[in-house]
């Protein structure tokens, strides 16, 4: 083989894909979703990075990658720094984009994803989306244990307030978003629609 060969094989796309998949199924190896399944936590993030993927046409591999890797920073012991090394400054800063500061209390947390959403990154916002819709088709069909009806429709409502400063970034996202409130709505008891100001633009 080739030294030109094995560097265009070492740069193509789907190569570097496959590494972020490596990457994160290894960093989030012992981790699992909070719903009674309790569902390998990989099976999240692939959800999420099939859904940018189809929305970008996989034509934005940085979105794909930042996609699959969205939660290494919040959730496991990797660093921006080891991402840059490994996939590059610009995953790395979208990967930071998206994370949360978990030195701060949950509630605050949850409202400054609220307040912060609208001035994130298209690429930021495009995650977002995927990640709340998945999380909400995940409260459909395998909801924790310990969560009463309440807890689920403060959920429900939350989601839709941070996605509601993340439109206008793609309709067919926020369509399957859309869908997941829907049903979610049904099942907690949580009314109206997921874009309460009607035209689905943020305000």
């Amino acid at each position: 083989m080739s030294s030109s060969f094995r560097s265009a094989v070492a740069q193509s796309d789907v190569v570097q894909l496959m590494r972020a998949v490596d990457f994160a199924a290894r960093k989030h190896s012992d981790q699992r979703r909070k719903g009674r399944a309790k569902e390998p936590y990989i099976n999240h993030l692939t959800e999420v990075t099939c859904l940018v993927a189809e929305a970008t046409a996989g034509q934005d591999l940085v979105a794909v990658l930042g996609a699959i890797l969205h939660d290494t920073i919040e959730d496991t012991k990797t660093t921006p720094a080891e991402l840059a090394a490994m996939f590059g400054d610009e995953v790395a800063s979208l990967v930071a984009e998206v994370t949360d500061d978990k030195r701060l209390p949950k509630h605050e947390r949850k409202v400054l994803q609220i307040e912060m959403a609208a001035r994130k990154s298209t690429r930021a916002r495009l995650i977002k989306i995927p990640d709340k819709t998945s999380n909400l088709r995940s409260l459909i069909e395998s909801s924790p244990e310990s969560w009463d009806s309440d807890r689920k429709q403060e959920y429900v409502k939350w989601a839709a307030r941070v996605i509601q400063q993340c439109r206008v970034v793609s309709p067919w996202l926020e369509a399957e978003f859309d869908e997941a409130y829907r049903r979610a709505s049904s099942i907690t008891g949580q009314p109206g629609p997921a874009h309460p100001h009607g035209d689905g633009r943020r305000r």
